[in-house]
């Protein structure tokens, strides 16, 4: 969460934002407006799983070219800083693919009391949609990397 034209160590406001301030409260929103999640736990599950498993396979399709891509980064060093990135982000989403998982699975066995929820509830449930929302904007910022290294191999 740097700003890549700032040679400072700061953090960029703007991204503390997007990826911390606003998956929160768009949470707090989710739960405000009492969003079921019980019965979509087996779904979300199923898609986490398999964006994770893609995600898993495209970081070795990522190894596998990554001398490759640094050799043609070395004319350019927006495309190396991209390499980088792409490669950490990769890693980001599939920890955070497995830490969802686990959550998920831990809250399909909780007992679904209807409309009596508890702290803990709430709290779980602010962690899940954050963290599911965190995983599509970083799979977004994943594809739009990718987008534009291969924009730049086709100039």
């Amino acid at each position: 969460m740097r700003d890549i034209n700032s040679s400072s160590k700061m953090m960029s406001i703007p991204d503390i934002l997007l990826f911390l301030i606003f998956p929160l409260c768009l949470s707090g929103y989710l739960i405000y407006k009492k969003l079921e999640l019980h019965s979509h736990v087996t779904d979300l599950i199923t898609a986490v799983s398999i964006l994770g498993g893609f995600l898993f396979n495209f970081l070795a399709v990522i190894y596998g070219l990554m001398d490759k891509l640094k050799a043609d980064s070395e004319k350019s060093n927006i495309k190396k800083l991209f390499v980088k990135e792409i490669h950490i982000n990769i890693s980001f989403n599939i920890l955070l693919s497995l830490i969802l998982i686990l959550l998920l699975i831990i809250y399909s066995y909780q007992p679904n009391n209807g409309s009596c929820f508890t702290l803990t509830d709430y709290l779980f449930l602010l962690i899940i949609y954050s963290f599911l929302i965190l995983f599509m904007l970083t799979m977004i910022m994943i594809f739009n990397r990718v987008y534009i290294i291969m924009k730049k191999d086709n100039e």
